[in-house]
Order: structure tokens, then sequence, then C-alpha cells
């Protein structure tokens, strides 16, 4: 007997829809098909809280509801809380159990050893998370809480419900012209956004550059654009060129753009200029 078992991530427009195995043999084929029933993660009521009389203190943290991963990639969970208390342990756990980062590595649940580590300084009131070599089941929902000491800190909207991309986005470049001139110099750029700012996307160009520059900004809270500029000179020759930008997302994935240019060698581009300059010259007569 042949099993075939397949993981994959389901999305909100996936719902209602077939999914289909087809087994293949030399004499003909068979199927079976069920219906995807998808529903969109509702973040349940709290119900009445179990430590509420057992003195553990309760503070305001400010974290995301629901995020995005790119499976295989890592991700970095951005976290902050408002206090004067000097905590000396930060702990993310699942809300259902099970500790998922602490700094006493046999507290951590085996499946999240060794990927998980707290970025932020807790003295400062950054309590971010970064999770490596991210899995399609890894999605939580997670929960900060801290420790001072013996005693215990909750804090209230501090879970995040991490929401799984099997594929990165596609980078997106600038225009640029139609046609431009052998050997002359042309800038572009060519930007992505992540939320694994601690291993950013890395570029590459298809053609070789005289300058490069890369920049990286927070656009809302925890997810980053990196932007790529480059400047090249075109190469001679006439004819349609391709320029690429490809970003290589940490632990490997990648994802690519691309423009056509056309290209004119001084000559065509000479005699185009005179043609034109010809029309022009009739036109207004």
């Amino acid at each position: 007997m042949t099993v075939s078992n397949l993981t994959f991530i389901g999305s909100l427009t996936d719902d209602g829809k077939p999914l289909t195995c087809t087994a293949r043999f030399l004499t003909g084929e068979t199927s079976k098909s069920a219906t995807l029933h998808i529903k969109k993660y509702d973040k349940p009521v709290e119900e009445r809280d179990l430590h509420e009389n057992d003195g553990t203190r309760v503070l305001a943290a400010d974290v995301p509801f629901r995020y995005n991963a790119l499976t295989r990639s890592c991700v970095v969970i951005p976290c902050s809380f408002q206090g004067d208390e000097l905590l000396t342990r930060g702990i993310w756990s699942k809300k259902t159990g099970g500790v998922v980062f602490h700094n006493g590595r046999s507290h951590v649940l085996d499946h999240f050893k060794d990927r998980t580590r707290l970025l932020g300084n807790l003295n400062e009131g950054n309590c971010s998370l970064e999770i490596d070599d991210i899995k399609p089941f890894d999605n939580g929902p997670f929960c900060f809480h801290a420790e001072k000491e013996n005693e215990k800190y909750r804090f209230n909207n501090s879970c995040v419900f991490i929401v799984m991309k099997a594929s990165p986005e596609k980078p997106v470049m600038t225009p640029v012209p139609a046609e431009v001139d052998a050997g002359s110099t042309i800038s572009v750029s060519c930007s992505v956004s992540h939320t694994c700012p601690s291993h950013p996307p890395v570029f590459a160009w298809s053609v070789s550059n005289l300058t490069s520059e890369d920049t990286h900004t927070l656009t809302t809270q925890g997810v980053w654009k990196v932007t790529s500029t480059i400047t090249f000179l075109v190469e001679g020759g006439d004819g349609v060129k391709s320029l690429t930008c490809t970003a290589t997302f940490w632990r490997g994935k990648q994802q690519a753009s691309t423009v056509k240019l056309n290209s004119l060698n001084t000559y065509t581009w000479y005699f185009h200029q005179r043609a034109m300059r010809s029309l022009w010259d009739r036109l207004s007569r």
C-alpha cells in the first residue's frame, strides 16, 4: 500500500474549495475529493484569569494580535511594555501551555529548543522574540509574561497569532525608461517587505553595478521594507534586455522581479534622433 501525506497552508480564499487526491495507475486513475472548511481565527473571549488570586501582577504590553511569517525563515515578534519594574526573566509560552522561550533551556519545549531567543532588553521595556526556522504549525498563539525574583508578572494584550506564508512577497522595482542609450547610466530600486529584521533579505541583480546601497525602513509595527538601489551602465547593442532583481530570504527562499528595457546603440540613437528632428521640421513648415 502506498500512502501520500500532504502538508499545506490554507487561506480564507480556499474555504469551500475541493481538495482532490488522484492516484494514477498504468491502467487508469482514481480520485477522491473533500471540501475544505477554513475559518478566520477569532480571538476567544477571555475567561476568568487563573492567576487572578495568586499574587501575579498585571501590566500592559504592546504586541500585534496577528502577524505574518515566512516558513523556513525567521520572524521577530515586536513586543514592548511600560513600567519601572526591573524584570529579571522574560518568558514566552503557548496560550495552550508549554514554554516557547526561557533563559533556562530545560524549560523550553523540545520543538522550540535552540530556535527562539529574546532580542529585546527587558530593562528598556523590549520583550521582542525571534523564532528561527519557522515551521508551518508554529502559529501560536504565543503570550509574553515575566518574573522578578519570586514575583510573577503577566501582561494584557501580550498574545500573538502567527499567519504562515509559504512563499515570500515579490520584490517591487521602480520604473525604468522604455528606451535607453547604450553607454548611459541608470539608477533603479528594488524593494520587498519582511518580518525578519535580524536576517533581512539579500538582493542580487542581473547586471554589474557601479554603485549599490541598501536601506531598511520600519513601515508598520514589526514590518520592515528593505530597498536595494543600484546605478549601472547600459551595455551596447540594439535589442530588448532584461533587468532582474532577486531577493533571497533567510534560509534560502527567493522571489524575483524582471523589467525589460530597449537598449539603443549610439548609431541607432543618432539616426533615430535625426529622423525625429526631420519629421518635426516637416510638420513645422
